[in-house]
């Protein structure tokens, strides 16, 4: 298994991409393009790795990943089963020069150039700019020549406008990883979401790096920005974040059901990752 490097199809009718995806469950392989990606998620959740962060995606989400951001959007397992809905997203896909060499050097552009700067941490859109950009983003998946990219520069010119944002990752992506370093990460992180509810060592994952453990230590740590452990920990979290949402089990269930061995230890790491603990954040999305 290996980080694939993407090259987004084009069509010569057009100057960036519009795909629309139906399927069972989104593509989960940890991939980088040079194209700039724009996703609304219309249907489907789960865990969402972009650069070194990874959080949960659900429906309604508006997405933007930067050039050669690696990422990876793993669909919860209730959306394999047949009876489930399917997951459904539309994304845009453009480069820099897309629309003509220096055209985002544009001095009128200055907003959305910074922003495109900005996509380099990932970005997930907040509050009522999420609707306009849903509404934007489907408007462009319907419409084609001239009126289809001046929909895409409103939106562009829209993401850049907003103010209600949250950043996926806590440092920047600037160029893609060596195959080797991509395909090892993802080794790691299909692993590491393979397995999350077990007890994993940092012995158990150098292993999958096939690396010595100080070697993994400092390789996880170089490419994601953190610790291989505070990634676990995160990623246990997101997904009691997604039990505590359904509030079908109960507190201590969840703690080992994500793979913590101690309920004061999951108590503490969930109130460092999220500000809350379990009962506050259960409360909170009952309310």
């Amino acid at each position: 298994m290996k980080a694939l490097s993407f090259r987004v199809p084009k069509t010569k009718e057009a100057s960036f991409r519009v795909q629309i995806d139906e399927e069972p469950y989104f593509y989960d392989r940890l991939h980088y393009h040079p194209e700039w990606q724009i996703t609304f998620i219309q249907r489907g959740r789960g865990t969402l790795f972009v650069g070194g962060g990874i959080s949960r995606f659900q429906e309604g989400d508006v997405l933007a990943i930067g050039s050669n951001v690696p990422h990876l959007l793993k669909s919860d397992s209730v959306y394999y089963t047949p009876d489930s809905p399917r997951v459904a997203a539309v994304s845009l896909f453009f480069e820099a020069h897309s629309f003509g060499q220096g055209f985002f050097e544009l001095p009128e552009l200055q907003p959305i150039r910074e922003w495109l700067a900005l996509t380099a941490r990932g970005i997930r859109v907040l509050g009522e700019t999420r609707t306009q950009l849903q509404d934007l983003i489907s408007n462009t998946a319907a419409q084609t020549g001239f009126q289809s990219l001046k929909n895409l520069l409103d939106t562009l010119y829209v993401f850049a406008k907003c103010k209600e944002y949250e950043l996926l990752a806590h440092a920047s992506f600037t160029e893609a990883q060596r195959e080797v370093d991509g395909e090892r990460l993802n080794n790691v992180l299909q692993f590491s979401l393979n397995n999350y509810q077990q007890h994993i060592t940092l012995e158990d994952a150098a292993a999958v790096a096939n690396l010595s453990v100080p070697a993994f230590c400092r390789y996880f740590k170089m490419h994601t920005r953190k610790s291989y452990l505070r990634f676990l920990h995160e990623l246990r979290i997101s997904a009691a974040c997604k039990l505590l949402a359904e509030q079908k089990v109960n507190i201590s269930q969840i703690c080992y059901e994500v793979g913590f061995n101690n309920l004061s230890n999951f108590n503490r790491h969930f109130k460092k990752i999220t500000g809350f603990t379990p009962s506050e954040y259960q409360k909170k999305m009952g309310s």
